[in-house]
């Protein structure tokens, strides 16, 4: 890794400790406290790397600076971090798989792992089952990708990770239809109102509307509508699992508000892609240009 890159982690981590030892606590920090802060900080560092390392805007140092930002303010239940408590360890730490899966996903397997393939079992099941918001759209994608692929699925180093996350979200709706969180509408007109809802909803976050914005805006130029098949092509996984999120709304087995998090979710990393494919074009490519005409 460039020094420079670990240096802004390190920077990260740091101010990260700060925030979350000035923040959530009004009183003496105990020894636990100090462990919760450093704990969430790390954490949160780890979202920040492994986010990066799946967009692919580690390379500079600035990127990483923006994308830690980016997080900070739009990763949909942050706020339930910056308590700092048990809980928000956590749910932080299972959020920490959520892209080191999906970054893994494509990788093919060139041996065979034997007792780690429990481990990716248990981490796909624990992934899934922690993370109601997103479990069903990533499920679906993973099981869109896997049939598309399925002559190779089992060549993949994650295949037993995509079969825990297909129990794990099994096991979620099963418990959501138990406990009666499940939103699902009895006929067309609860779907129609429930859908609704969910738009109005949506409409309320920044982050659902600069993703709509930011995909509209360069889906009306040629080089705009190139630039979205590109990243499609480069993020399938991703784009797919936007699209099934989408899809959730009207049903909500889990719950309105969880499918409006999973929504939330990833139009958050499509625009973070966007904006990577945006600053390559008209800031890194022109210095390129111009230091090449000089």
């Amino acid at each position: 890794m460039n020094p420079k890159i670990a240096v802004t982690y390190l920077c990260i981590l740091g101010a990260m400790m700060l925030l979350l030892a000035v923040l959530p606590f009004q009183h003496a920090i105990s020894a636990v406290d100090r462990l919760l802060v450093f704990l969430s900080a790390l954490l949160f560092t780890l979202l920040v790397w492994l986010s990066t390392q799946l967009i692919g805007t580690g390379q500079k140092v600035e990127s990483v600076i923006f994308t830690a930002l980016f997080l900070l303010f739009f990763y949909p239940g942050i706020g339930n971090f910056l308590s700092c408590d048990v809980e928000a360890v956590v749910s932080l730490s299972s959020q920490c798989i959520v892209p080191f899966f999906i970054g893994q996903y494509n990788r093919v397997s060139q041996r065979h792992f034997q007792w780690i393939y429990v481990l990716m079992l248990l981490m796909g099941i624990f992934c899934s089952y922690t993370h109601d918001g997103i479990t069903i759209p990533l499920c679906a994608g993973f099981l869109w990708l896997s049939f598309l692929n399925r002559d190779r699925f089992f060549r993949t180093a994650c295949w037993p990770m995509v079969i825990g996350f297909v129990i794990g979200t099994g096991l979620s709706i099963l418990k959501a239809h138990r406990t009666g969180v499940s939103s699902v509408p009895s006929n067309l007109a609860g779907t129609i109102s429930q859908t609704s809802t969910a738009l109005q909803i949506l409409w309320d976050t920044k982050i659902f509307l600069l993703s709509v914005g930011l995909t509209a805006w360069l889906s009306v130029s040629r080089w705009g509508r190139q630039m979205l098949i590109a990243n499609f092509r480069e993020h399938t996984l991703l784009a797919c699992c936007a699209m099934f999120s989408y899809c959730t709304l009207p049903f909500a087995p889990l719950g309105l508000d969880n499918a409006v998090t999973g929504v939330c979710f990833f139009c958050m990393m499509w625009v973070l892609i966007l904006t990577k494919a945006l600053t390559q074009k008209f800031i890194y490519d022109r210095r390129l240009k111009t230091t090449t005409i000089h």
